[in-house]
């Protein structure tokens, strides 16, 4: 029963996120909606696919160096669908390597300009098990004027995942994703 505690953390933490992120949402729509129309934004949302690899850290029994390429589809600023290979390092208990594949959706809260909060909720799946996977994170857009002009983004990430598989890994990375929009 231990080993789910975790994962129940990670779970309830996701779960706020998405909560925060509807209530913004639902209250900038009644917020517009009676009053005059709002001055255009800097920076309209296009729907977006992104690509990009990650760097860093996982927790086994033992520390790691940890890698992973992530595919998002964002087709509203508020949300996004994820999918991605993680590799956590070598096994404990045998050879070869920790890796496997992570699905799952990511509610997104724009903070600031350029800013966004994330959380993750889905399904880890390796060879080792499969299991709740769930985490949070942050993405800053890079302000490079040649990239948006040719409507591609950079976006740099940072993000925590525990993957509730083996024995609850842990994986901290930093990377970046470059996104294509119309």
């Amino acid at each position: 029963m231990k080993r789910l505690i975790p994962a129940s953390r990670a779970i309830v933490l996701a779960t706020g996120l998405v909560l925060a992120t509807t209530a913004f949402a639902i209250a900038e729509d009644s917020g517009s909606a009676g009053s005059a129309p709002a001055a255009e934004e800097a920076k309209p949302f296009s729907p977006t696919i992104y690509v990009g690899p990650t760097f860093g850290y996982a927790e086994q029994k033992e520390s790691e160096f940890a890698w992973g390429v992530h595919v998002m589809a964002r087709p509203f600023r508020y949300g996004a669908l994820q999918l991605e290979y993680f590799n956590l390092g070598p096994l404990r208990h045998s050879s070869g390597d920790f890796d496997g594949l992570y699905v799952g959706v990511m509610p997104i809260l724009p903070v600031a300009d350029r800013w966004s909060l994330f959380g993750q909720l889905g399904a880890a799946f390796s060879d080792e098990g499969h299991d709740v996977a769930a985490g949070t994170g942050v993405l800053f857009d890079l302000p490079i004027e040649f990239l948006e002009s040719h409507n591609v983004n950079l976006t740099m990430r940072a993000d925590y995942k525990y993957l509730n598989i083996d024995h609850g890994e842990h994986l901290l990375t930093l990377g970046f994703m470059f996104g294509l929009h119309k």
